[in-house]
């Protein structure tokens, strides 16, 4: 007697496998523009630049995303507000203000090292891109505003040392990405930052150099 898979059955695989497909399709697509965005900035993403990137046709575009706007926004969030979420889990249920911003500050110089798109992306984006300060800004400010609280830090402007924070730190990976550099400088710019918002040159640089714990991975409930 033959025996054959009943239709209740194979409907969930065919949904199931055509999820899979469709969630491949579009990270290619992110990918793409990540990449492209890592060259030539947010500007030099063209719906023909991702679709070839990608190897996929503009009808397909246009099931993932109505706009090329919308796939940068996309992007922004992919890449920079899941890092964020990563650093956010990492950090938690941490204490001590100081160790929480060098780890921040060295995961995220890290990371520019380890992936150079990554990091070019960071740098191609820059600081006048809202999506970047709506994603890292607030969670910047959030740890220099408990190292103030706490008595660890010692500024007078949030708000400045926020922004001095985003823009030393895409002025080194530009440095070390465009240069000859060839140590990791996320410990030695730790280090400096952490003089800079109070923390004693001895302290600081022995804060730095902390064993660093790796990022969680988020679950996909968490992810943007």
């Amino acid at each position: 007697m033959s025996s054959s898979v009943a239709p209740t059955d194979a409907a969930p695989a065919t949904v199931g496998r055509r999820e899979r497909k469709a969630e491949e399709t579009r990270r290619r697509i992110l990918e793409a523009a990540q990449k492209q965005m890592s060259i030539g900035g947010p500007e030099s993403v063209t719906i023909q630049s991702v679709t070839e990137g990608a190897d996929i046709g503009q009808g397909t575009f246009y099931n993932y995303f109505k706009s090329r706007d919308e796939l940068v926004d996309a992007v922004i969030r992919d890449v920079v507000e899941n890092l964020g979420r990563r650093l956010d889990a990492l950090t938690r249920d941490m204490k001590d203000a100081a160790e929480i911003y060098s780890f921040s500050l060295r995961h995220l110089m890290h990371t520019a090292v380890s992936d150079p798109v990554w990091g070019w992306f960071m740098v191609r984006l820059g600081i006048a891109q809202e999506g970047l300060l709506e994603a890292l800004g607030p969670r910047a400010s959030r740890d220099i505003q408990i190292g103030i609280d706490s008595g660890r830090f010692v500024l007078d402007d949030v708000s400045i040392a926020s922004a001095m924070t985003f823009g030393s730190m895409l002025a080194v990976m530009h440095d070390y990405l465009d240069g000859d550099r060839k140590e990791d400088p996320s410990s030695m710019y730790a280090a400096m930052l952490l003089r800079m918002v109070g923390i004693p040159p001895a302290e600081a640089e022995e804060i730095s150099r902390r064993p660093l714990p790796p990022l969680p991975e988020l679950e996909a409930s968490e992810m943007a």
